[in-house]
């Protein structure tokens, strides 16, 4: 019933991915001064787009070397479900990330769901080095690398209801701006912390099942956020036999 009033933006790394994959990149082919300036940007003295910049400059790594570490990266399974479920209840579905389509790109198509629109940054390599474009990044306050509110408000311009699904620091303003925010790690503490209503989650397979309920008709819209949802893995998720 509310099929066609839902838009689905998800995070991608440490959301969509087991770990996070910008994470093991500059870690594994930099050095360590990236430490330092992560916590820069943690405690606001930079934009995340300063900090990705810093970061990514450490890097001494060609493209082969980089792309064999991407391709051993994992998803989680249930994002493959989402969209499925996406797919067969005509729900847009995209993905947002203040990370680079170097990796990302990959590592959907290794899963077989590359036809999603992902709105992220960009990122090619000139030798050893990468060069790196934020063509979203005026569209916002200049915080973040790219800006997700800016991506939120777009989809909520024609009338959808933003389902936000994240897991860090950089969801923390999509979050604040979507309707229905799935929370884990980083974001979730912050979201507490700043009395922001949200849903946790563990795994994609709780946003299936909570999804699965709405379009039942099970659970009605508005919805508390703050309610804890219980785990239903075996649950059925929504196929094209379905509904």
């Amino acid at each position: 019933m509310y099929a066609n009033k839902f838009a689905i933006m998800c995070d991608f790394d440490g959301t969509i991915t087991k770990i996070d994959v910008g994470h093991q990149v500059y870690t594994k082919f930099g050095d360590e001064r990236w430490l330092e300036i992560n916590n820069r940007w943690r405690r606001g003295e930079i934009s995340s787009r300063d900090c990705l910049i810093g970061e990514y400059d450490l890097i001494d790594a060609d493209e082969n070397e980089v792309i064999e570490h991407i391709w051993k990266m994992e998803i989680d399974p249930g994002f493959i479900k989402l969209t499925d479920l996406c797919k067969v209840n005509n729900i847009p579905l995209v993905v947002v990330s203040d990370g680079f389509d170097f990796y990302i790109n990959p590592v959907l198509e290794k899963y077989g769901v590359e036809n999603i629109p992902v709105f992220c940054n960009k990122m090619r390599f000139n030798g050893r080095k990468v060069e790196l474009s934020f063509p979203y990044f005026e569209k916002g306050c200049g915080v973040c690398g790219n800006c997700k509110r800016f991506h939120v408000e777009n989809f909520k311009k024609d009338s959808q209801i933003v389902i936000y699904i994240g897991d860090g620091l950089s969801d923390k303003f999509a979050a604040k701006t979507a309707d229905v925010v799935f929370a884990k790690d980083e974001l979730m503490v912050y979201l507490e912390d700043n009395d922001v209503k949200f849903i946790p989650f563990n795994k994609i397979d709780d946003v299936n099942c909570w999804l699965v309920e709405i379009l039942s008709g099970k659970v009605e819209l508005p919805l508390d956020r703050n309610r804890s949802i219980e785990p239903c893995l075996d649950k059925p998720i929504i196929t094209p036999n379905g509904i």
